[in-house]
């Protein structure tokens, strides 16, 4: 797995590390500028003498220009790894919270589906019930009968009675409808209020 580390984290860096270099060309200018003073020629020395001296403390200044920046690296590199960890961590945490907030997006997809299929069976078996029930009343009684029985209009006295502290059995007897429809309405109901709540 790649991680996508952010422009303004790479900017910043490459902004340190210029700014170290720097530092340590400064650094070895102010030392050679310090050996070059020190080798003030003398009449008796000749040009070669004063060449392998320079030599010799070139070499010296650069071992601890470079035991210097060794030592200076170093701390940056240990704070560099472990911003580094710090990032990954946080990386890996935020997927963990995205799969979990997918996870639980899906299963309230599926209780809402679930919710939905069964307010469609309730609707078709009482769709079903008032067509069976419209087809045993005599002529005159269509009119009245299809009033009381709109599906609509039973869900909200079930809703209503149910308010109100009436019992499911006592719903049931007062509507002429088996108790698990009303059962079914409630439950519904509940299910839909307690999503709404929980937004």
């Amino acid at each position: 797995m790649m991680l996508q580390v952010p422009t303004e984290f790479l900017v910043i860096l490459s902004l340190i590390i210029d700014l170290f270099l720097m530092f340590l060309l400064l650094l070895f200018i102010r030392r050679a500028n310090r050996l070059q003073r020190n080798l003030t020629p003398t009449p008796e020395t000749d040009l070669g003498d004063i060449t392998a001296q320079t030599r010799k403390k070139a070499q010296v200044v650069a071992m601890e220009v470079l035991t210097e920046t060794s030592e200076m690296i170093e701390p940056l590199l240990e704070a560099s790894k472990d911003a580094a960890k710090e990032f990954e961590r946080l990386v890996q945490e935020k997927q963990t919270l995205t799969r979990k907030l997918d996870q639980s997006l899906d299963s309230k997809m599926i209780s809402i589906n679930l919710l939905l299929s069964r307010a469609n069976t309730l609707y078709t078996q009482l769709e079903n019930q008032h067509n069976s029930l419209l087809n045993t009343l005599p002529k005159g009684g269509h009119a009245l009968f299809h009033q009381e029985t709109d599906a609509l209009d039973q869900q909200q006295r079930i809703i209503d009675l149910y308010y109100q502290k009436v019992d499911i059995d006592t719903i049931a007897e007062r509507l002429s409808i088996p108790r698990g429809e009303v059962a079914l309405v409630i439950d519904l109901k509940e299910k839909f209020l307690a999503m709404e709540k929980s937004r």
